[in-house]
């Protein structure tokens, strides 16, 4: 098909602000389409400035966040506002296109300003790197230069300073330009800032601000050029030493030494009363730490007490927690052997200790252990140690935990917790070791049983086995109203089942919980569970339980052997009408045919469901997950199958199908042999009709109308009603003949 002419303004109006209003690809349907979508293409800049409603710049921003430069350049060359806007002009500006700032700047009709706004168009040429047209280069403070240093833009810093008039500052804001060309390396415009002939900035500036963003970044050349600047050089220890600071947390040793090294001023390796170290110490930087130590002037302190401002308070020996916690050996090592003010390995209640179990660092518990002078307790902190380590499954160190030599760890600390968390991860050795030990002994049934509990949920029959056996103190299988079976049913653990029913006291009981352990089995579709629930001498479980809820979740999941099992148990039997039919609506709502029949007095053809007032009558299918729902209409032979959804007052009548997650809603009518698919939507008052189709994720709404053999597929979309004889008239026969009707 041929370009079409650019369109008059009314047709315009008339029928591509319609097509846009559908947000999305207009498919090749017909000739209809294939014309909408020629009038898009033809009419795209029309088009936004329609959706924008005549936002010029919004538009352009659009088109320049695309990158769409055809359609940005057709919008500043069109006379009318757009050269009067300082916003159009920061856009274009910041988006680097030159071209354009020139058809902004240069417009023989009302010129942009290029100050206006005070500089922004200058701002967002310098944040881009792009040499703008003739704005005050010391607009808005120097922001611009800041911009420029930052992004390491060294012409246009150049330019900036060297301007014939207004040229900015190298200090401005305080030397703001100078920590962000600092923070981020730019060492060139660093040293062209410092040398600026006049109103240079200082390397000291902010207080040393630019030395600690260059030393928390790595950059060495920059903190060495800051420290050696002939005039107004910045202080190694400025900032109480937030440049050593940073420079130990993030690992640069060479920083470090350098800052540490200074010849005047030099940074204090105590500074911040050891954050320095303390930072060193989380990190692993085991190098910076033995430097921080070494210093042959205020060396920091293995057991530094409290941080700086910048850091959470600090106490005793915060650093050697953060070592075992990041399972750090020699750093932990290095300051327990520190020759002075070395730290203490049960600091702040042995929370190293702690740290390190839950980590499962076993040569740093033993080092914690084993500690020359202030050793470490085994059960510091009520036992927390051993409850973390057997959580995690580490057996090595809660037997260390436990066979300590002074002040073990008691394996029934805080109500055998550390038994719990073993049962509960199935970790069997560990519950061994908890129950046999030598003193203070876990116990089985802690907790009213919780342990026994969780290991039933967790389907760990030989820790459940052992905990039922234990010597003393044995779990009850019964424990919590024989919670630990209801979770087995659950699960579909058979042999656990078993196991609980069996046990030779305190057995589970199989009608517990008023058939909890029934229903939960019943759901699952787990026959042989229900059977032995069903069949135990005592306690056994009703099949009518709760209403005969049982029955109905069974036939909600189409569990056929379990429903059956339920109607014929020999006592309690469950009655197939039971919830006033609940049971045969749950199986038809699934499509589960097989089981509606095991009711006698139900036949298939006479089924009609009613539900919130929608009817299913005749020989309609409804299948799957499908829903129909409100005062939905499935007639005839018409299908709905899988998770489809007819609501509303939508009718699918003759032989329409509806299916997978398609929805048909309001009051949508899909008659004939027409097909709703996969995710499509058919709504309002649309109709499928013929023998059409509607696929993907189409959508047919309003009062659209897809019918004979016409398909809308995709993620296409109809909507409102489109009148094609008032486009014909509107338009004229001939020309719509010359170009759409083809």
């Amino acid at each position: 098909m041929s370009p079409l002419p650019h369109l008059p303004s009314e047709i315009v109006a008339d029928l591509v602000l319609r097509a846009l209003r559908l947000e999305a690809t207009i498919c090749d349907i017909s000739a209809v389409c294939r014309f909408w979508h020629s009038i898009v293409v033809r009419n795209l800049a029309e088009l936004l400035i329609l959706r924008e409603n005549g936002n010029m710049v919004s538009v352009l921003r659009r088109a320049l966040e695309h990158h769409n430069l055809d359609v940005a350049l057709d919008l500043v060359s069109r006379p009318g506002s757009l050269e009067e806007s300082a916003e159009a002009l920061v856009l274009v500006a910041q988006n680097g296109h030159t071209v354009l700032a020139r058809c902004l700047v240069n417009s023989p009709q009302h010129a942009a300003r290029a100050d206006c706004q005070n500089g922004d168009a200058l701002l967002a040429a310098a944040e881009g790197g792009h040499i703008s047209h003739a704005a005050r280069a010391d607009c808005q403070d120097g922001g611009a230069l800041m911009l420029a240093a930052y992004g390491g833009h060294m012409e246009v810093v150049r330019t900036l300073l060297d301007a014939p008039q207004h040229a900015v500052h190298a200090d401005c804001l305080g030397g703001g330009a100078l920590v962000e060309a600092a923070r981020c390396g730019h060492i060139a415009v660093v040293r062209l800032l410092i040398d600026a002939p006049q109103h240079a900035a200082h390397a000291d500036c902010l207080g040393g601000g630019a030395l600690v963003e260059a030393a928390r970044c790595g950059h060495i050349a920059v903190v060495r050029l800051l420290i050696d600047a002939p005039q107004h050089a910045a202080h190694a220890d400025c900032l109480g030493g937030g440049a050593l600071v940073e420079a130990a947390r993030c690992g640069h040793i060479a920083v470090v030494r350098l800052l540490m090294d200074a010849p005047q001023h030099a940074a204090h390796a105590d500074s911040g009363d050891g954050v320095a170290l303390l930072y060193a110490a989380k990190g692993g930087h085991i190098a910076i730490v033995r430097l921080l130590l070494d210093a042959p002037q205020h060396a920091a302190h293995a057991d530094c007490k409290r941080g700086m401002a910048l850091v959470e308070a600090a106490r005793g020996g915060v650093a050697l927690v953060h070592a075992a916690e990041g399972g750090h050996m020699e750093v932990v090592r290095t300051l327990l052997d520190a020759p002075k003010h070395a730290a203490h390995a049960d600091c702040l209640g042995g929370m190293a200790l702690v740290q390190a179990a839950r980590g499962g660092n076993i040569e740093i518990v033993s080092l914690l252990l084993d500690a020359a002078h202030h050793a470490a307790r085994a059960d510091c902190k009520g036992g927390v140690a051993l409850i973390d380590a057997a959580r995690g499954g580490h057996i090595a160190i809660v037997r260390l935990l436990l066979n300590a030599r002074q002040h073990a760890a008691h394996a029934d600390c805080e109500d055998s917790m550390a038994l719990v968390r073993a049962a509960r991860g199935g970790y069997i050795e560990i519950v061994c070791l908890l129950l046999d030990a030598a003193h203070h002994a876990a116990h089985a049934d802690c907790k009213g049983g919780v342990a026994l509990i969780y290991a039933a949920k967790g389907g760990h029959i030989a820790i459940v086995r052992l905990l039922l056996n234990a010597r003393q103190h044995a779990a009850h299988a019964d424990c919590e109203d024989s919670m630990a079976l209801v979770q087995a049913a659950r699960d579909g653990l058979i042999d656990l089942v078993r196991l609980l029913l069996d046990a030779p006291q305190h057995a589970a009981h199989a009608d517990c919980g008023d058939g909890l352990a029934l229903l939960d089995a019943a759901r699952g579709g787990h026959i042989a569970i229900v059977r032995l629930l069903l069949d135990d001498a005592q306690h056994a479980a009703h099949a009518d339980c709760r209403g005969g809820w049982a029955i109905m979740q069974a036939a909600e999941g189409g569990h056929m052997e379990v429903v059956r099992t339920l109607l014929d148990a020999p006592q309690h039997a469950a009655h197939a009408d039971c919830g006033d039919g609940m049971a045969l609506v749950r199986a038809a709502r699934g499509g589960h045919i097989e089981i509606i029949r095991l009711q006698p007095s139900a036949t298939v053809a006479d089924i009609t469901i009613v539900a919130d007032g929608a009817t299913v009558a005749d020989s309609a299918t409804v299948a799957g997950s499908a829903t129909v729902a409100d005062s939905a209409t499935v007639a005839d032979s018409a299908t709905t199958a899988n998770n489809a959804t007819v609501a509303g007052s939508a009718t699918v009548a003759d032989s329409a199908t509806t299916a997978n997650t398609a929805t048909v809603a309001d009051s949508a009518t899909v008659a004939g042999s027409a097909t709703v698919a996969n995710t499509a939507t058919a709504a309002d008052s649309a109709t499928v009709a013929g023998s059409a189709t509607v696929a993907n994720t189409a959508t047919v709404a309003g009062s659209s109308t897809v019918a004979g053999s016409a398909t809308v597929a995709g993620s296409a979309t109809l909507a409102d009603v489109i009148s094609l004889p008032a486009l014909v008239e509107s338009w004229g026969f001939d020309q719509w003949l010359a170009h759409g009707a083809a």
